[in-house]
């Protein structure tokens, strides 16, 4: 699994600007619940002060708790709606920087990774296996290459006719086609989304 990769990645992404911008949107949503507190006062406010009502000051205490609480609820939401958006943005950040790992000089090294770790998975399904990969990435998985690293491996390796449709990675298939594990980069950043989505919330806002 590439977790350690991943949370590399999360650390670069959600340094200084996104706590700036986590910092910036929950003393917002402060002060915006401090707002509604303080309607929900003048509301009370305002019932004291009608000369027709009629409440009991029983009632009225009850009138106040209730409403009180219900601005304390919708605070509470709108705060924790804050850092939903946040934590959707830190992930959509962490998906770009991912997704751009093809462009990186140590993306071939990557890519070997990949691979074993695929063939790894599957080392108890087979004994030949295809790599599929994008039209851009066939140039990277040699016949030498593959060659060397089955022989590495103790399996047979070589690349499938079809291409992928993906940003990266490799699909790793068994020859006959009924067994593949996916280590495509969507894959992976599928497979560690919740994770990722744990650190995120935790690295900006703490433990709850």
């Amino acid at each position: 699994m590439l977790y350690t990769q991943n949370i590399d990645i999360l650390s670069r992404v959600i340094m200084d600007d996104a706590y700036r911008e986590a910092e910036s949107i929950i003393e917002k949503a402060k002060e915006e619940c401090e707002s509604i507190r303080k309607q929900g006062m003048n509301t009370v406010n305002d019932l004291k002060n009608k000369k027709n009502h009629n409440l009991s000051k029983v009632k009225l205490s009850s009138s106040h708790s209730k409403l009180i609480s219900l601005e304390e609820f919708r605070a509470r939401s709108e705060i924790l709606s804050c850092k939903e958006e946040i934590i959707k943005e830190v992930l959509w950040q962490i998906r770009e920087e991912f997704f751009a790992l093809p462009q990186r000089g140590d993306y071939p090294a990557i890519m070997r990774r990949l691979i074993v770790h695929a063939v790894r998975h599957l080392k108890a399904d087979g004994e030949a296996f295809l790599c599929r990969v994008n039209s851009r990435d066939r140039s990277l998985l040699a016949h030498d290459f593959l060659d060397a690293l089955g022989r590495e491996l103790g399996k047979a390796l070589s690349l499938d006719q079809e291409t992928a449709d993906n940003v990266g990675g490799v699909i790793v298939l068994r020859s006959d086609l009924r067994v593949l594990y996916d280590n495509s980069l969507e894959a992976i950043f599928d497979r560690n989304r919740q994770q990722m989505r744990c650190i995120a919330a935790e690295s900006i806002f703490g433990k709850d």
